[in-house]
C-alpha cells in the first residue's frame, strides 16, 4: 500500500494504529490466559477440582465480559472509541495486578470478573476504528494483523509465565506485611498487570477516526433495531457466531488445560510447557492468522462473496485430524509437532471473523453486532470450553488421568458442528455481502 485512498488516513499512520492496537490486544490475552499456566499451582493452593478451575478460567471472565459487551458496544457505535479503550485497558490491567493479592477461590473469581469487564471495551471499539481506517479490500489483512494479539498474547502468557515460575523457584517468597507470603503465581499476575497500566498513555498518540458510511444523527441505533437487523440476516450472522464459537471452545479450552495435559501424560513441568508451547504459538499463531486474512482477501478480490466463510471453514478442516490424534500420542516431540499444526489452523479465523461482520454490517451497528458475536464466542468458547473439559474429566470419565479422553470428546463435538455451521450460512452470507455493497453504493452515490 503505497498511497492512501480518498477518505482514509496515510498508510503509515493506519498501520501504526494496527500495531498499537495489536500490542494492547496482546496484553489483553496475556492477562486473560496467564491463569492457564498458573493452574497447577493455583489448584494446589486453593484445593479445587478440574471443574472449578474450568469455571475460574472460563465463566468468571466470560459472563461479565459479555454482560458489559453490549453497553460498551453501544458507546463505541456513537461516542469516542479511543477513550473507551483507554478506560478499559486501565481497568483490566489493574484487576490483573490485583489478582496477585487473591487469597481464595472466591476472591480470585471476583478479580477475574473485573478483568472481563475491562476487556469488554476492546473488541467493539478496536474493530470499528480499523473498519474506518482501511478500505474493505485491505480490511481482512489489517484485522488479521490486529488479531495476532490472540496467539502472540497466548504465547507470551506461556513464555512469561513459564519464565516467572522457573525464576520464582530460585528465589524466596516475599513476605508482605498484612498480606503474607507472595509466591510464584502471585508474582506472575503482578508482572503482567503493571505494564498494561503504563500502556494506556500510548493510546493518546492516535486520533478517533472519522466514521464512514454512517447515517442519521450519529446517535446509537436502538438495541431492538440492531436485533431486528441481526434477525433479518440470522443465517449469515448465526453461522459466523456458532462456527467460530466451536473453534474457540476447542482452542481456548485446550490451551487452558494444556499444562495439565503435558504434566500428567508427558511428565513435563509447567515451566517447560510454558516455554515450549509459547515459542510454538509465537510462530504458528501469527502465521495462521495471516493465512486466514490472506485467504479471505484473495477470494474476495476474485469476486467470491462467500470468501470470508470459506476462509473461516478452512480452520476446522485443517485442525480436525490433529485435534483427534493429539490426546493419544505418547511421544512428546510428536505431540508438540501435531499441536503446532493444530495451533496454526485454530488461530486462522480470528481476524477473518471480525472482518466478516464488518462487511455485512452498517457502520452505526458494527459495535453492537460485534458485541453479539463476542457474547457467543465468550460464553460458548471462553466460558464453556474450559468448563466442559473439567466437567468431562470429573463427572463423565471420573479420573483426572483421563483428561486426554476429555480433549477427544470436546473435539468430537466442536469440529463437526463448526463445519456444519459454516456450510449452513455460506450462501446467506454471500447475499448479505451483495446487499451491503449495494447499500453503500446508494449512500455514496
Amino acid at each position: 500500500m503505497s498511497s492512501n485512498q480518498p477518505g482514509y488516513p496515510r498508510p503509515a499512520y493506519a498501520w501504526y494504529m494496527v500495531v498499537l492496537l495489536l500490542v494492547i490486544y496482546t496484553f489483553s490475552f496475556i492477562d486473560r490466559q496467564i491463569l492457564g499456566l498458573l493452574g497447577p499451582a493455583i489448584k494446589a493452593d486453593f484445593g479445587i477440582s478440574d471443574t472449578q478451575f474450568g469455571v475460574l478460567t472460563g465463566f468468571a471472565f466470560a459472563v461479565f465480559y459479555t454482560a458489559f459487551g453490549l453497553i460498551c458496544a453501544r458507546y463505541a457505535d456513537s461516542k469516542n472509541r479511543r477513550g473507551l479503550i483507554v478506560v478499559g485497558l486501565f481497568l483490566w490491567s489493574l484487576m490483573t495486578a490485583a489478582s496477585s493479592l487473591a487469597r481464595s477461590f472466591g476472591s480470585l473469581f471476583l478479580l477475574r470478573m473485573g478483568v472481563g469487564v475491562g476487556e469488554a471495551t476492546l473488541a467493539p471499539a478496536a474493530s470499528s476504528m480499523l473498519a474506518d481506517t482501511f478500505p474493505k479490500e485491505r480490511l481482512s489483512t489489517a484485522l488479521s494483523v490486529y488479531s495476532m494479539g490472540i496467539p502472540v498474547g497466548s504465547a507470551l502468557a506461556f513464555i512469561v509465565g513459564g519464565a516467572v515460575i522457573d525464576f520464582a523457584e530460585k528465589l524466596p517468597d516475599i513476605d508482605i506485611p498484612g498480606y503474607g507470603l507472595m509466591g510464584g503465581w502471585q508474582k506472575a499476575f503482578l508482572l503482567v498487570g503493571v505494564p498494561g497500566l503504563l500502556l494506556t498513555l500510548l493510546m493518546f498518540t492516535i486520533k478517533e477516526p472519522v466514521r464512514k458510511g454512517a447515517t442519521g444523527t450519529g446517535k446509537p441505533i436502538p438495541v431492538r433495531d440492531v436485533l431486528r437487523y441481526f434477525a433479518s440476516k440470522a443465517r449469515a450472522y448465526g453461522s459466523i457466531c456458532l462456527g467460530v464459537s466451536m473453534n474457540a471452545a476447542l482452542g481456548f479450552g485446550s490451551v487452558i488445560f494444556l499444562p495439565f495435559f503435558f504434566v500428567r501424560y508427558h511428565g513435563l513441568t509447567p515451566s517447560d510447557v510454558g516455554i515450549t508451547f509459547g515459542l510454538i504459538s509465537l510462530i504458528t499463531g501469527p502465521m495462521g492468522l495471516l493465512f486466514g486474512g490472506w485467504l479471505a482477501d484473495w477470494l474476495y478480490k476474485r469476486g467470491r462473496k462467500d470468501a470470508h466463510i470459506l476462509a473461516l471453514m478452512s480452520a476446522p478442516l485443517g485442525f480436525a485430524i490433529p485435534a483427534f490424534t493429539l490426546p493419544f500420542i505418547a511421544d512428546t516431540t510428536t505431540a508438540w509437532v501435531v499441536l503446532a499444526i493444530s495451533n496454526f489452523f485454530i488461530n486462522s479465523p480470528s481476524g477473518v471473523a471480525f472482518a466478516s461482520l464488518q462487511v455485512i454490517t452498517p457502520n452505526q451497528m458494527r459495535g453492537q453486532i460485534v458485541s453479539i458475536y463476542v457474547m457467543c464466542t465468550s460464553i460458548i468458547g471462553y466460558g464453556a470450553g474450559p468448563f466442559a473439559l473439567g466437567f468431562f474429566t470429573d463427572y463423565i470419565f471420573g479420573d483426572e488421568m483421563k483428561l486426554n479422553l476429555s480433549f477427544f470428546l470436546l473435539a468430537l463435538i466442536t469440529v463437526p458442528v463448526g463445519i456444519g455451521a459454516f456450510l449452513w450460512g455460506r450462501k446467506a452470507f454471500a447475499r448479505a455481502v451483495v446487499e451491503e455493497e449495494a447499500r453503500l453504493a446508494d449512500t455514496t452515490g
